[in-house]
């Protein structure tokens, strides 16, 4: 217990040294260019989040909705990508069927798809469709992979003495697959975050974190911008920290 608790704390003191290292980094490179328009100052840009941000009620408004319209995009993205690569691996058909769309979401910029999705969607549904647009592939890939590597021994046994799907489901393909999708999820959460955010800011989606982006750029206030930013990296951290808390919570309430 002792043991743990030290390498917590061990841990926690290492991601604070490599953060004030990184700010220092900032802090000096700020200092050799001097200019405020290209690269604030740390301290700056944490007075403006502090003084005119976080007070506004544009910024929590802003927040809550790009929260639930990204989350909402990732949550379906990993259901869809879960689902299509459960049934192609059922069949060989399927899996040569999906291949096309699955090449197309992979690899497509997101500009591209936001101005053609601008004809069908309105801008604020833009960041729900992208993150799960961009999402699908990435579980899709990864959920298929481990599939298709799941112990083929265990399986044919499993078919000799005729245990029920269900049964066969829950003990065999759920522990083969769940790492894999665990980590595709971690990966996918970032990536949502990233594909939303620019989803809103191509589409100049009202009330969003993607529409006050732009008003920084628009306007020049490269502190404001730079104090957003530190908004979407702590709730993309933070999202993904919390999956991380609801994964162990299953695993372990599933023992």
């Amino acid at each position: 217990m002792k043991s743990k608790c030290t390498n917590k704390i061990n841990k926690v003191l290492g991601y604070a040294i490599s953060i004030l290292i990184w700010l220092l980094i900032w802090h000096f490179t700020a200092l050799i260019i001097d200019k405020d328009i290209f690269l604030p100052y740390p301290l700056d840009v944490f007075k403006v989040l502090i003084n005119d941000l976080l007070p506004s009620d544009v910024f929590w408004s802003s927040i809550l909705h790009s929260v639930i319209n990204i989350l909402l995009g990732f949550l379906l993205g990993t259901i869809i990508g879960v689902l299509l690569a459960s049934v192609s691996s059922m069949s060989r058909i399927i899996k040569a069927f999906l291949w096309f769309p699955i090449v197309v979401l992979k690899s497509v910029p997101v500009a591209s798809f936001v101005i053609l999705l601008l004809l069908w969607v309105v801008p604020e549904q833009l960041s729900i469709v992208i993150p799960m647009m961009v999402v699908i592939p990435i579980l899709y890939i990864n959920t298929l992979s481990s599939i298709e590597m799941t112990d083929k021994k265990i399986i044919e046994m499993a078919d000799l003495y005729k245990v029920p799907f269900i049964r066969k489901l829950m003990y065999i393909y759920v522990p083969s697959v769940m790492p894999a999708v665990i980590s595709a999820c971690s990966l996918a959460i970032g990536m949502a975050w990233k594909s939303g955010i620019a989803a809103e800011i191509i589409g100049l989606a009202k009330n969003t974190i993607g529409n006050e982006l732009y008003k920084t750029k628009i306007y020049l206030m490269t502190t404001e911008l730079f104090g957003w930013t530190f908004v979407i990296i702590l709730l993309s951290i933070l999202c993904e920290y919390l999956l991380k808390k609801v994964v162990h919570y299953l695993e372990v309430k599933g023992e």
